[in-house]
Formats: C-alpha cells, sequence, structure tokens
C-alpha cells in the first residue's frame, strides 16, 4: 500500500527551498504542534527531501511513499495567475461563441441561396471552409419568388 502525502515548498529568501508537509504532526511537550519541516538547497532537490522527510517521519521507506509537492508562491504571483486563468478561461469562451456566430452565418448564407463562394466572400474565408461551417445538412434552397 502506498502512503499519499503532499509537500508544500516555499523559496526562501537566500534561494533555498523550505518544505512542510502538514498532514504529518507531532505534538511538543509544551503541547504546541510540531509540523513535518525540512530543507532542500534547490527546487529540484524539493521532492527528494520532501520524500525523506516523510519516510523518516513516518518511518516507511520513500518507496512506500507518493510525494505531491505544491509551490507556494507571492500573493501577488498568485493574483496574477488566477487573473491570467480567468482572461484565458474569458478568451476560449469569447472564440467558442465566435465561432458559434460564424457557423450560423454560413448557415444562413447557404439557406438564403447564397453559392459557396460568395458565402466564403462574405464570410472571409474560402468556400470550402463555408461548407465546413455550414455543415453537411445544409443545402442550398431555392427562394420562390
Amino acid at each position: 500500500m502506498t502512503t499519499q502525502v503532499t509537500a508544500h515548498a516555499t523559496r526562501d529568501e537566500d534561494g533555498t527551498w523550505t518544505i512542510t508537509i502538514p498532514e504529518l504532526t507531532s505534538a511538543a511537550p509544551s503541547g504546541a504542534t510540531i509540523i513535518a519541516t525540512g530543507s532542500a538547497l534547490t527546487f529540484r532537490g524539493v521532492k527528494k527531501a520532501a520524500s525523506d522527510l516523510a519516510s523518516v517521519w513516518l518511518d516507511i521507506e520513500p518507496s512506500e511513499l507518493e510525494v505531491t509537492v505544491t509551490v507556494e508562491a507571492p500573493s501577488a504571483i498568485v493574483r496574477l495567475v488566477a487573473e491570467s486563468n480567468d482572461a484565458n478561461a474569458a478568451g476560449k469562451a469569447a472564440i467558442e461563441h465566435a465561432d458559434a456566430l460564424r457557423r450560423e452565418a454560413a448557415r444562413k448564407l447557404r439557406e438564403d441561396g447564397y453559392p459557396m463562394e460568395a458565402a466564403g466572400a462574405i464570410l472571409g474565408v474560402s468556400y470550402q471552409r463555408v461548407q465546413q461551417l455550414a455543415g453537411p445538412s445544409t443545402r442550398l434552397v431555392k427562394k420562390s419568388a
């Protein structure tokens, strides 16, 4: 059976890393809670150091552990990343909406009797793309006068 733990890595001012594993605790003689804490000189060493820390704390072999590392960042950076993710999601939604509008325009042009070449000129795409946008079920329908 594999034991799973999550380690948190925080970059220190001197460039080294402090590692904590909040789920691994013990009580100090004073009653305070001691959280498993270690360090690594480089970020590349964080996962191994966290694995070694948990292994010693739990008295199990490192091969019996699965360690997930989360990297703590300054709150200003976390806000920038969240804003970036929100903007990315909004951009994807806008693109999906634009694509739906373009497909609808292609379908309506074809239903109104526009040749694919003319629909392509209106939409700014090739006539082959009009066919893709309009879909296979859209047929040229002649309007009666």
